[in-house]
């Protein structure tokens, strides 16, 4: 899957894997790699993540049903609680560092596109023509 943040015209990840359940939330945490640039996880039904367990930062995106982004956490820590966010329907982790160089703020739109479950990511599923804009 990919996320685009159509605010800013970028792309923040090329590989995102969908947390869909416990066992895929924990497969994150086995063996503690960090994220690579333009990798991420994508957690529905999530109004909140803790990084227990985890041994690097992770910079977060908290999402409404509509991909706007209605908050976020630069570089949390390991072994941290992040925010709990109410009215948050998706949340996105990205490799520490991606906010920043993406500039992606509160308010920005973003779509993701190429999951196979439409029940999961029916808000976010939208045809758009990529271009093909990454950090550099």
């Amino acid at each position: 899957m990919i996320a685009f943040n159509f605010t800013r015209h970028l792309v923040l990840a090329r590989d995102l894997r969908l947390a869909n359940n416990f066992f895929e939330r924990i497969w994150r945490l086995r063996g503690s790699f960090p994220l690579k640039e333009g990798e991420g996880f994508l957690i529905p039904s999530c109004h909140g993540i803790h990084t227990f367990g985890i041994n690097y930062p992770i910079d977060v995106l908290y999402l409404n049903g509509n991909g706007e982004v209605l908050g976020m956490d630069e570089e949390l820590p390991p072994n941290s609680l992040g925010a709990f966010r109410f009215r948050t329907c998706l949340v996105l982790e990205l490799p520490a560092g991606t906010i920043r160089w993406s500039e992606t703020k509160p308010g920005d739109v973003l779509g993701i596109e190429g999951g196979g479950d439409t029940n999961i990511m029916e808000p976010l599923r939208v045809s758009f023509s990529m271009p093909t804009l990454t950090r550099g």
